[in-house]
């Protein structure tokens, strides 16, 4: 277990973010050098095909070759892009104390944000044409403060379950069979057209 502040998050050191702009594509904005597993590999599979469902933040516990971090992810509460579609935030926080492992889920995404603003507002302004290199160098350089303090006074909504239960399955197998024709009328149905094609071929080669 760390022995940092649960509230203190070294951005050289512990900060991973990847998030987008209003032109420019997804990318990691602010990361430390890895000579292991790829950053956006273990975001990935912290969150599967980078989904995230309205408001509601999610995280998760993911190892990588250093240790343990927490996976934090979460919908820009101002932003969009320039389809209107909200911008997402990706973070790992590494190495960072246990005791915000249980307190992430009433993280203040603002006051995370208004931190990180000065890079922040790099990649929103970037063109979809500027490399990724460039956005990265510029957003170091912006951003002055090298520490974020996480304030844990929010009451963010918890993450919906989106397995289904066994009793839904079975109630829509069920609903599935009650919907389904019986047998004993699909025969009859298949007799009565064969019966049918039998007659029109008879009568047709009778007037012949």
């Amino acid at each position: 277990m760390s022995l940092r502040s649960e509230s203190l998050v070294f951005i050289d050191t512990q900060l991973v973010w990847m998030t987008c702009g209003v032109d420019a594509g997804y990318q990691l904005l602010l990361a430390p050098p890895t000579t292991g597993t790829p950053w956006v590999d273990l975001l990935e599979q912290a969150f599967p095909k980078f989904e995230l469902a309205g408001d509601t933040l999610r995280s998760a516990k993911v190892s990588y070759d250093g240790g343990q971090a927490l996976a934090v992810a979460f919908v820009d509460p101002v932003h969009r892009d320039a389809s209107s579609r909200p911008i997402k935030h990706f973070m790992l926080w590494l190495d960072i104390n246990e005791a915000a492992f249980q307190k992430v889920q009433q993280l203040a995404i603002p006051a995370l944000l208004q931190q990180l603003e000065p890079a922040f507002a790099v990649i929103r302004q970037a063109s979809r044409y500027a490399s990724e290199q460039e956005i990265c160098r510029a957003a170091q350089e912006k951003q002055r403060e090298r520490n974020i303090h996480l304030n844990f006074s929010a009451k963010n909504p918890a993450p919906k379950a989106k397995a289904k239960s066994v009793l839904q399955e079975q109630n829509l197998e069920g609903d599935d069979e009650a919907l389904a024709m019986p047998r004993w009328l699909l025969s009859l149905l298949i007799m009565i057209v064969v019966a049918a094609i039998a007659a029109a071929l008879w009568i047709t080669t009778a007037h012949q």
